[in-house]
């Protein structure tokens, strides 16, 4: 009885969110192959008409991954179509003169005019067939240059998404209610309207215009049909329970009986087990999230705290304060949120996947020195012994991701210092070539608080810390660990750990790099010999960042002219003609998308490449959309500056534009 009062509401709801989701899907279809056509018209616009000579290979491209459009035309501004793509099949339609055509050309007037998109009812063309026209404008500076046109037929791509819907039927009508699709034989489906799925698809930017979408069970006798079910369903219950009730009666099979209840509660039991597990590790997640955050708001408003209130005794003007201490004490708060910041943004870049592995010459050995010699001072301070064992005669040099090699190294390094408060810390390495490989194995032992045995496995996961709690005696984020672990496995390496508490803890790094078998050294005096003199200008509002790039640029034999902000960079393009530009992307007054576009309008051959610390994929979209040839991200080191100059303007790349 339950099922038979619920019946139509359940039959209703799954009809509704059937046709909810299918109608997504046809409209994302047709939103996919209409953008194609407007992808075409805006290159030919973004050229100023230059790209009408290529628009048939674009035209051709289009034509293979959109199975809907069937060909592309260009219609003049006076109502003529110019030309056609592909022409065998539409030769007829070739200087159709559409002014003529009353259910055509007013439309086609009136939106374009307007600049808006245009999509025709369902028509019968003059070369035979029938199609949807899908009209984008082209203007040049203001100025109406016709449309590019295409003709659609999306019945293919709507059997391919119907086909997951046998038990459906669906009828589109075009918004002069002239059905183009059908499926499953719409009319002979059930036709009672609770069970009908019936919306407008606005697929025309005029909302009066639209299509007509509708959805019903195919099976025109469901409702009979389930309840039919229900009754067999009740048949076979009494059915079954006179059996049953005969089974007891004779006490047949209490046996079989009492031996399946027993595997049941068995199952049950073992169901139970691994849900309280699921709920034990949840709440231990939780509790390890809640942590983590706790940590976080204090690590982060440690170092705020001391910045805001040294800050205030400054401004106050108070004279009588020691301002060297303070400006020690403002200038190691602020290191300290930017590490915590830099490690907290690179650990989701990683785990994002937006991280690429670089291939530059550098030597693991002479790198792992300068890192160790780097954390002398901190050392010293604490009072420990620190010290480098190399066992190898004669280093090799790499081709390798070195930034992410100095990471692992310097994130271990940093835990072992900050962990051992008394002792020493020994850093071994080790390489050997196998196969044009060079196989490293780098060993960090301390004499530090080690790592009880239980939470080793737990070290290198986000969320967890060792010393957590309002009684921590170590500050940091906790997520060095993390990010090692990370790009150890981004480099196809491992990290081994062993450890006891009380005693310290030894971890072992092995990674692999390509061995380079002849020296290069000569390659940057190559490169100054072979490239030619070019016009440099270098954009960015901090001062510090101009003088370091123009520094590079001097050693590799490049002079270079400073620009501190995005309208100072456009004035002085439209001065010198220049060969390439560094181009920051946020500046106060204008930023670089907006000055990358006003000095290509005007300068087409600059080579625009972006130099920002913003790593997020938007701003390369948009930097890739707004003209620049290519994007960089800081710090931008000797060996990449040179490989990226090379590809523009070295002697193979003379002629790249």
């Amino acid at each position: 009885m339950n099922f038979k009062a619920d019946l139509p509401q359940h039959l209703s709801d799954q009809i509704q969110l059937t046709g909810s989701l299918a109608a997504q899907d046809f409209k994302r279809t047709v939103r996919n192959n209409v953008q194609a056509i407007h992808n075409l018209a805006e290159r030919i616009q973004e050229t100023d008409g230059e790209y009408y000579d290529f628009w048939k290979q674009d035209a051709k491209r289009l034509l293979r991954q959109n199975e809907s459009l069937t060909f592309v035309e260009l219609i003049s501004e006076e109502g003529i179509v110019k030309d056609i793509y592909p022409r065998v099949k539409n030769q007829s339609a070739i200087g159709l003169d559409i002014t003529k055509l009353d259910y055509r050309y007013s439309d086609w007037k009136t939106k374009s005019k307007k600049g808006i998109t245009n999509i025709t009812q369902w028509l019968q063309l003059s070369q035979g067939g029938n199609s949807f026209l899908i009209d984008v404008p082209v203007y040049f500076d203001d100025t109406f240059d016709g449309t590019v046109t295409g003709g659609m037929n999306f019945n293919a791509e709507f059997d391919r998404l119907s086909y997951y819907l046998e038990d459906f039927a669906i009828k589109i009508e075009d918004e002069e209610g002239t059905a183009f699709y059908s499926f499953n034989n719409f009319d002979a489906a059930q036709n009672d309207p609770q069970y009908i799925f019936d919306t407008s698809m606005v697929m025309d930017s005029d909302i009066e215009e639209s299509w007509h979408f509708q959805l019903t069970f195919a099976d025109p006798t469901i409702f009979a049909d389930k309840l039919k079910v229900a009754n067999l369903a009740l048949g076979f219950g009494l059915l079954l329970s006179l059996c049953i009730g005969l089974l007891q009666f004779f006490n047949s099979n209490s046996r079989i009986a009492t031996k399946e209840a027993l595997e049941t509660n068995k199952k049950l039991q073992l169901v139970n087990t691994a849900l309280e597990q699921q709920t034990e590790n949840a709440k231990l997640a939780s509790v390890a999230k809640s942590e983590f955050l706790s940590n976080m708001s204090h690590e982060i408003r440690t170092p705020l705290h001391a910045i805001v209130g040294i800050t205030d005794l400054i401004d106050s003007g108070n004279t009588n304060f020691e301002e060297e201490h303070y400006l020690e004490l403002l200038k190691k708060s602020s290191k300290t949120l930017l590490n915590l910041i830099n490690d907290i943004l690179r650990l989701d870049r990683i785990e994002s996947g937006f991280v690429d592995v670089a291939h530059i010459e550098f030597s693991p050995a002479s790198v792992l020195e300068s890192i160790v010699s780097f954390h002398n001072q901190i050392i010293e301070h604490k009072g420990l012994d620190l010290s480098l064992k190399v066992n190898s005669s004669k280093s090799k040099t790499a081709l390798g991701d070195r930034a992410k090699f100095e990471q692992i190294i310097t994130n271990i390094l940093s835990n072992a210092i900050k962990f051992t408060n008394s002792g020493s810390i020994l850093v071994i390495y080790d390489e050997k070539e196998v196969n044009e490989q060079i196989d490293l194995k780098i060993t960090i032992k301390d004499t530090g608080i080690g790592i009880p045995k239980e939470k080793i496995s737990q070290i290198f996961e986000r969320f967890i810390q060792l010393d957590t709690g309002t009684r921590k005696k170590h500050s940091g984020g906790g997520l060095g660990l993390a990010i090692a672990q990370h790009l150890t496995q981004l480099l196809n390496g491992n990290i081994e750990v062993t450890s006891e508490e009380g005693k310290g803890s030894e971890f072992i790094i092995n990674l692999k790099f390509d061995c380079l078998q002849a020296p290069t050294e000569k390659r940057e005096e190559h490169f100054k010999r072979a490239l030619p003199e070019l016009n440099i200008l270098a954009v960015d509002d901090n001062k510090l960042n101009v003088v370091i790039l123009s520094q590079l640029l001097k050693k590799i034999g490049l002079c270079t002219d400073i620009a501190y902000n995005g309208t100072e960079a456009v004035e002085k393009a439209k001065a010198k003609n220049y060969d390439l530009i560094f181009m920051d992307i946020h500046m106060p007054d204008i930023d670089g998308f907006e000055a990358t576009r006003q000095i290509k309008s005007t300068q087409k051959n600059t080579i625009v490449m972006g130099l920002s610390a913003d790593t997020t994929l938007n701003s390369i979209n948009e930097g890739m959309s707004c003209g620049m040839s290519t994007y960089l991200t800081k710090p931008i080191d000797k060996n990449k500056l040179i490989a990226v100059i090379e590809d523009y303007f070295g002697s193979t790349s003379r002629n790249v534009v």
